[in-house]
């Protein structure tokens, strides 16, 4: 019998899917390659894929019912995960469901390394054959490149068959193309200064690559994506979890991953007026996931005790076996890793902040659906990862979205008036992380949200009257409104008392992490000489709000730096530098791992962490 199917048609694009019964709207949307905002993978316990379902819409599910308010529900809104599809369909993707261009963060600081690139290309005079020179052509490259101070090389049967061509072609002058210790290519002698690596941070939420020249050193292009597996959950939770249910689900998130990064490839290669063909070494950073899933590992051991990665060393694979269209024959190095949740993202931190060298004690903290941080010296890193969830990017927030325009990014009370700053000062539609972190902390220096995180209501709170009249509820909780027509914006946008659960769930899970790895360390926090903030969260989130509400810790702000893209640094630093290669190994494994959830003094720690300061201080 053939299987039934049916036309889901998704406005304002037009498009329509044609889908088997039984399937979600979300898997639909995914089918057909329309982005929507998934951050839990779709499990129903974000809202972040409302829907509208303008002809006779389905009743809600349970889950729909728990996260959308009466006002939604009544305007036919529901969950594209929760709504099977069992007849053709019409629906409305608002504007705030989908998954849009997000602010990313691409600037950071790498430490100055000496230029030793892995790849060299050097043009060389080869001598013609004659009756009294009979060597090989692939002896008298050879020859030729170790008197250009190239030596102990050797050339891939691969390249073999192409040399005796290519020599006679170039009238034996060639540009050789050495990638490690092979000869991979010959060239036109007047390419020899084209010679470029792409570095790569693959992160959980954007991807990142920096075009290098490796003759000079040099950035010649920036280019950065959203990654498109969040289509499949914002968590790598989430995407290990769809890896092993669905049927290709690796494969899916692979061949989407590999499709942005060869975009990102094409996007700098058109900046800098160069090929990817002479795109000859990549190298890439990211958390044990985000590197598995690129290299095609296993991952699903990764999400159970004891969370053991398939691997942990560095690799040097074809880039073309996994789909990354630099050069035919260019090289695609993948950092090492530290333990399952401390990948070689972190690795790159180190690298770049230079914490492997030197007698400071200082603290890395980077923040996003992980928190990993480090602490230490050049004797000693001590590593923890904690899952501070995805509530510091907006996700699983009920008006939480990406850093992206119309996100409200500030909140300060000024004069006893609420005050906002938007990215893009577009209009008011939500909220992003570290607008989230502004508007807590500037609610609870303003006492509407108590050390408990209870958020009072107007009748008991004595504060500014135009702070008062903005307090209410919301489907019975007590809730906050940030926005709404007289800021322009199309609809209210609320912080209500679940996101205040959900900012001291994460602030609480940093907070343990770095008061155990203190304890593990034998040090004070006084001890801590400085404080490395790395990613995007670390770079656009105030310092003074954060210490306010406890997620950073009471330390003097001066102590406090914004590394920007740190790991992003580091893959650069890798890519420039072959030594360092060495290095990062050492790194890696000499990284001390605290296994948080086997402590039981966490949970203690954890609970302690998640009230609010009683006096904050910089808010």
């Amino acid at each position: 019998m053939p299987e039934t199917t049916h036309r889901v048609t998704f406005e304002p694009d037009g498009r329509t899917v044609v889908v088997p019964a039984g399937r979600t709207l979300l898997q639909a949307a995914q089918a057909g390659g329309i982005p929507l905002e998934a951050p839990c993978g779709g499990k129903g316990t974000c809202g972040g894929c409302r829907l509208e379902i303008p002809d006779a819409p389905p009743e809600p599910s349970e889950a729909g019912r728990a996260i959308l308010s009466a006002e939604e529900l009544g305007r036919n809104l529901r969950l594209a995960c929760q709504v099977q599809v069992e007849r053709d369909m019409r629906v409305v993707i608002p504007d705030a469901a989908r998954h849009r261009d997000q602010q990313i963060l691409t600037e950071s600081a790498a430490a100055d390394v000496p230029l030793i690139p892995n790849v060299h290309k050097r043009a060389v005079h080869v001598p013609e054959p004659s009756v009294t020179d009979q060597r090989a052509d692939a002896d008298r490259l050879l020859d030729a490149l170790a008197d250009a101070g190239l030596d102990g090389l050797t050339v891939p049967a691969a390249v073999l068959r192409e040399v005796p061509a290519k020599l006679r072609r170039l009238d034996f002058h060639p540009a050789a193309v050495v990638l490690g210790d092979e000869v991979v290519d010959l060239d036109r002698p007047a390419t020899a200064d084209a010679c470029y690596g792409l570095a790569i941070d693959v992160g959980t939420t954007t991807l990142v690559g920096y075009l290098v020249n490796l003759v000079t050193g040099e950035v010649a292009a920036v280019a950065s994506r959203a990654n498109p597996q969040a289509a499949y959950g914002d968590d790598v939770i989430a995407r290990i979890e769809f890896a092993g249910r669905e049927r290709g689900g690796a494969r899916t998130l692979q061949a989407l991953v590999v499709d942005a990064l060869n975009e990102i490839l094409a996007e700098a290669c058109r900046k800098a007026h160069i090929k990817p063909t002479v795109v000859y070494e990549a190298t890439a950073v990211g958390n044990t996931t985000m590197n598995h899933l690129l290299l095609r590992l296993p991952v699903d051991a990764i999400a159970r005790a004891p969370f053991v990665a398939a691997s942990a060393s560095a690799h040097a694979v074809g880039a073309r076996s996994v789909g990354l269209k630099i050069h035919k024959r260019g090289r695609l190095y993948t950092a090492p890793l530290i333990a399952g949740f401390v990948g070689a993202d972190t690795v790159g931190v180190i690298l770049a902040t230079g914490m492997h060298a030197g007698d400071r004690l200082r603290l890395a903290i980077d923040i996003g659906t992980n928190g990993e941080m480090v602490l230490g010296t050049g004797q000693r890193l001590l590593a923890c990862s904690t899952a501070a969830g995805p509530a510091l990017e907006g996700a699983r927030i009920r008006y939480g979205m990406r850093a992206a325009a119309g996100a409200i990014d500030r909140v300060d009370i000024d004069d006893g008036r609420l005050v906002l700053r938007t990215i893009g000062e577009a209009p008011p539609t939500g909220l992003c992380g570290t607008g989230l972190i502004d508007a807590v902390a500037a609610l609870v220096a303003a006492g509407v949200i108590q050390e408990t995180g209870r958020m009072r209501l107007a009748e008991d709170f004595d504060g500014p009257p135009a702070i008062a009249r903005r307090l209410g509820r919301v489907d019975g909780e007590p809730a906050f409104r940030l926005a709404g027509a007289e800021e322009g914006a199309g609809h209210e946008v609320l912080l209500t008392q679940r996101d205040v659960r959900e900012v001291q769930l994460a602030k609480g899970a940093i907070a343990a992490g770095i008061a155990l790895l203190l304890d593990a360390y034998g040090a004070a926090l006084e001890d801590v000489e400085e404080v490395y903030l790395a990613g995007a969260f670390g770079n656009y989130v105030r310092p003074a709000r954060a210490r306010a509400i406890g997620l950073l810790p009471e330390v003097p702000l001066e102590k406090v730096r914004s590394v920007g893209n740190a790991a992003g640094a580091g893959a650069r630093m890798l890519l420039v530098n072959r030594n360092l290669r060495h290095v990062a190994a050492d790194v890696a494994r000499g990284v001390e791992h605290l296994e948080l959830s086997c402590r039981a003094e966490f949970q203690t720690r954890f609970g302690d962490a998640m009230l609010f300061p009683e006096a904050p201080g910089g808010a």
